[in-house]
């Protein structure tokens, strides 16, 4: 099988790949943790708040809920909806300045490693050097950090190399 693929990336790619990091990352166990204690805080506040106002327990305890859904949908609001609003802009203005990214990329694996090369820049990566791979319909992605990852879309990969990649994958 041919483990080779080229390809060169546009708004879209950089967009769903946007997409699938946000997605992917408020469902990791790190983000949900850090949401529930930021949630704890704000439920803490405002108890404390009309507490010390005065504010009669049972009137309180009547608006906890409320106030509970509104801190979750704000939460999330803000977890999700700000990378989801703002990518779209930040990408454009990337793709319009980082020449690179709009430059053929040449990527290739085995079972040791994924490759990619672009004029003037080449990287070859261990799969263990990888934090996380996360995957849609449209692409991958290769995390070497949280905010750092490399796109392989799937548009340019045949179904045999799709199915080498999950089965590399699913052997990390």
């Amino acid at each position: 099988m041919d483990r080779k693929a080229t390809f060169t990336l546009d708004e879209l790619d950089l967009r769903r790949a946007v997409r699938l990091h946000a997605f992917s990352s408020i469902r990791e166990k790190q983000t949900i943790i850090r949401l529930a204690a930021l949630w704890a805080v704000a439920m803490a506040a405002f108890i404390g708040f009309f507490s010390a106002t005065g504010m009669p327990w049972p009137e309180l305890r009547g608006n906890l809920l409320p106030f509970a859904l509104v801190v979750i949908a704000t939460i999330l609001g803000f977890s999700l909806g700000i990378p989801l609003a703002l990518g779209p802009l930040v990408i454009r203005r990337r793709f319009k300045q980082d020449k690179l990214v709009r430059k053929p990329v040449s990527a290739g694996w085995d079972e040791e490693a994924y490759e990619a090369e672009q004029p003037g820049a080449r990287n070859h990566i261990p799969w263990g050097d990888y934090m996380k791979v996360r995957e849609d319909r449209h692409l991958f992605l290769f995390f070497m950090s949280d905010y750092s990852y490399q796109i392989l879309p799937k548009r340019a990969l045949t179904p045999e190399q799709i199915a080498d990649l999950q089965r590399i994958r699913a052997a990390l």
